[in-house]
């Protein structure tokens, strides 16, 4: 068995040094050629001694002759003049799968850019959205507040008293519910830092279901471009445990292993579902572009039963 496999393992040799040491062009035809008949010229000059070993070899369970081919001109030009078309049709088919490859690749980058500059338009679109509200809206609440209190003092007590309580909501509107939404439309990491922004961001979940979260300090002293990351895979994350759960825990932790990564674990104990099975909208797509910009990997694990777990690490 092993004499019979010593041609291709010569061949094998033989083309690996060649590669390896080759100081001619690969694309000539003159050299290619001489290539392979250095190779079969080889084998013409082992070949004999092959034969003699098998033809003195002990026969193994069978007592037939072992028949040789003698090697002569004639058969070294044919078998080169195969081998050099074999090989012809095996480049052909090597350079289709890899120009298939190189277009998979190509394909795949046009992706990973068409997702980047979806990420870069939708975050342009809410630091516009939330400038406007910080600016226009939040000066238009405090006019009209300051236009009612006028008029409470100008009216009678019963009008006044519910022009007053109109103020306090306005009021509470102003100063909680639109901060907040400005905050989570474009978080501020320099000022509050990534935990206190998923506080704003988990706050009206937390009528709901129960939201713990634990960020350490190296987290915190990470690029903004790598939290408001963080920030938006929770942000679909809390989401989809809220429609599809619908789960009443979660609990998100951000860890910042030095020399590592920064591992980032999404759990809540919704009904879980078959992985096999679940359907990925827009949410995930969000989620897997930030992981794909980042150049992170997310794992899900998730079963009927036992909740929904989504880790994603990424590099530092």
């Amino acid at each position: 068995m092993l004499l019979a496999s010593f041609p291709s393992l010569l061949f094998a040799l033989m083309a690996y040094l060649i590669q390896k040491y080759r100081f001619w062009s690969s694309s000539n035809f003159f050299y290619y050629v001489l290539e392979l008949g250095f190779g079969q010229s080889i084998h013409f000059i082992v070949s004999p001694y092959i034969q003699r070993i098998l033809r003195d070899a002990p026969r193994v369970k069978s007592k037939a002759p072992v028949t040789l081919i003698g090697l002569t001109p004639n058969i070294f030009f044919a078998s080169l003049f195969l081998a050099i078309i074999v090989f012809a049709l095996m480049h052909r088919a090597e350079r289709i799968i890899a120009l298939r490859l190189t277009d998979a690749d190509d394909l795949v980058k046009r992706l990973e850019s068409d997702r980047e500059e979806l990420i870069k338009s939708d975050e342009e679109l809410r630091r516009q959205t939330s400038q406007f509200l910080h600016d226009r809206v939040q000066s238009e609440l405090m006019a009209v507040g300051i236009k009612l209190r006028s008029v409470a003092e100008k009216t009678e007590v019963d009008v006044s008293a519910v022009i007053n309580q109109a103020i306090t909501r306005l009021e509470k509107t102003r100063t909680s519910d639109l901060r907040n939404l400005v905050q989570i439309l474009a978080p501020n990491f320099e000022t509050n830092g990534l935990a206190q922004a998923l506080q704003n961001l988990s706050s009206p979940y937390q009528a709901t279901m129960l939201v713990s979260i634990e960020v350490d300090e190296a987290t915190e002293k990470l690029d903004s471009k790598i939290l408001l990351g963080i920030f938006r895979i929770v942000e679909q994350s809390l989401l989809n445990s809220l429609v599809h759960g619908p789960a009443k825990q979660i609990s998100i932790s951000v860890i910042n292993q030095p020399g590592k990564n920064i591992e980032l674990i999404v759990r809540d104990n919704g009904p879980g579902a078959n992985l096999e099975k679940i359907g990925f909208g827009v949410g995930s797509a969000v989620i897997d572009s930030w992981v794909s910009m980042l150049k992170g990997q997310k794992e899900i694990i998730t079963s009927p039963g036992t909740g929904y777990r989504l880790q994603v690490l990424l590099p530092i």
